[in-house]
């Protein structure tokens, strides 16, 4: 395992930016009696914080890594031997431009507890935590994801198998503080339910604008207008279950949000 550490030494230094004078988060999410698990989790509908340009962020990813691969997926029933977190990346919901947390002025410090020499390295059977921290130097909507190498023993062996933190939304909103900002057009928008199966509903809005929904790939599955004082409805009819992303743009404001479709 030795090669092993000093490899993901190089992979996770790219990530790590002045940990030294960053804060460092703390591992006390309560996961109950769970083997494994991800706070925030993006299958529950849970999200960071939205950010703000020019105001100092600050959010926390916490995971329980289980000691057998199988508590995540049911295909590798083998020990797990540690995850170590290799890369983080933005997609942008309109352009499906990729960023990385340094280009929007973020960065990312793990805390292993001190458990390996590389502190994005997180050992089998205990909860680490990573913190998202900086100050945004400009605004966007953007799929977050996660990347990690899962490494599995085999024979004694171990065996890197890719995973992805998916489905989340880095929300940076334009200049100012959030304390005391007026309620905008965006943080009115409803979508319901969500979870759905059917279809979705917007409720009215007091101006026009383009309704657009897009898959985890970026591939535009929807998009029509929604009249003023009018309320919107998107049929999922023939849409796979999965985490969709609904952009509602006027001439004033655009915003992003993310849809969940669970077919049975």
């Amino acid at each position: 395992m030795k090669n092993f550490y000093q490899t993901s030494i190089a992979l996770c230094s790219m990530m790590i930016v002045g940990s030294s004078l960053l804060g460092q988060c703390d591992a006390d999410f309560d996961f109950g009696e769970a083997l494994w698990g991800a706070s925030p989790d993006a299958s529950l509908g849970e999200q960071f914080d939205t950010a703000y340009v020019d105001v100092p962020y600050f959010d926390v990813f916490h995971v329980l890594v289980p000691t057998d691969a199988s508590a995540i997926d049911s295909a590798f029933p083998l020990p797990l031997d540690s995850v170590i977190l290799v890369s983080t990346t933005l997609i942008d919901t309109l352009t499906q431009e990729a960023f990385s947390l340094e280009d929007v002025g973020l960065t990312i410090i793990c805390n292993n507890l001190g458990t390996s020499p590389n502190p994005c390295t997180f050992i089998a059977g205990a909860q680490y935590c990573a913190s998202i921290e900086g100050t945004p130097t400009g605004p966007g909507v953007y799929q977050l994801s996660l990347d990690v190498q899962a490494y599995v023993t085999v024979f004694g062996i171990a065996v890197a198998q890719p995973y992805v933190f998916s489905g989340y939304i880095m929300d940076i909103v334009g200049e100012g503080s959030p304390d005391g900002i007026a309620e905008s057009m965006a943080e009115l928008i409803s979508w319901y339910p969500n979870p759905t199966e059917d279809n979705f509903r917007l409720n009215p809005m007091p101006i026009d604008a383009l309704v657009e929904v897009r898959d985890m790939s970026g591939r535009l599955v929807h998009a029509n207008r929604a009249i003023a004082q009018s309320p919107t409805f998107v049929s999922t009819q023939g849409w796979n279950t999965g985490i969709y992303f609904v952009t509602w743009t006027s001439d004033a404001e655009r915003k992003t949000t993310k849809m969940v479709v669970r077919k049975n």
